[in-house]
């Protein structure tokens, strides 16, 4: 117990931003389909790491290793701290919550989209997946500089300010593998019925709150190449996302 609670007092950003993401996506599919699908989503997203992370491990985010510097600060699984494989659905919900706004359409309706629709935002909210770990990996690798801990390192370094850029790749099937078995799952659409302001509005609010949170941790380590990185980056999503979203229009109706 005392373990437990000094993880849930250590990792406090953690489980509120996944606290928000559990109840974005329970509105959205019911109680009992939110906590389905966030269990799915920390079932693969464990394996996947432990699978990269184990020795002589590669699939699917190439090598890297965790450190059990934190060990007598929070619960590990095996080779994995806990709160690592959590972050996977809250940022789940929060790229699909984006992707079904450019479609004027809730987490929900997203999730419950037509074949042509769920076809266009499926690798939209996977980009989405993808690059708000562009912007997280780069300050979690230097977590020994702020309250995160230096948790983890690639061994032979990587291209992306020490990022290797499989890990990247690594997120696309990640994240692609989670939602593909959410659309799958049953209990969708048993949630609140019509989607209102709130159902469209909270998931892209807590991606853009990780965003922030994260390049806020740049700029305070004085990483000025990595926040200028996730600004333009940040840019070049949003102009890809204005065409996105004129190209949906007619798809969405």
């Amino acid at each position: 117990m005392g373990l437990l609670l000094s993880t849930l007092l250590f990792r406090w950003y953690v489980f509120f931003f996944w606290g928000v993401g559990l109840v974005a996506l329970s509105r959205a599919t019911g109680m009992l389909g939110g906590i389905l699908r966030f269990a799915v989503a920390w079932g693969v997203a464990y394996l996947f790491e432990w699978s990269s992370a184990r020795p002589g491990g590669w699939f699917p985010f190439g090598h890297y290793r965790y450190l059990p510097t934190t060990k007598d600060r929070e619960i590990w699984l095996g080779i994995l701290p806990l709160m690592d494989s959590l972050s996977f659905a809250f940022l789940a919900v929060g790229a699909l919550g984006v992707a079904g706004l450019l479609a004027n359409r809730s987490l929900g309706e997203a999730l419950a989209a037509g074949g042509r629709l769920w076809r266009r935002l499926f690798p939209v909210a996977i980009l989405l997946f993808t690059a708000i770990d562009m912007v997280i990996d780069p300050v979690a690798l230097r977590g020994s500089r702020w309250f995160l801990g230096q948790i983890y390192d690639y061994p032979d370094g990587g291209a992306y300010f020490g990022v290797t850029l499989s890990n990247f790749a690594g997120w696309a099937v990640t994240g692609g593998t989670i939602l593909a078995l959410w659309r799958l799952l049953p209990f969708r659409g048993e949630g609140r019925g019509e989607a209102g302001i709130v159902d469209r509005l909270l998931p892209p609010t807590l991606y853009l709150t990780v965003y922030l949170f994260n390049l806020s941790v740049a700029l305070w380590l004085r990483e000025w190449g990595i926040a200028s990185a996730d600004i333009l980056l940040a840019l070049l999503v949003a102009g890809l996302l204005w065409r996105v979203r004129r190209a949906l229009t007619p798809i969405a109706g």
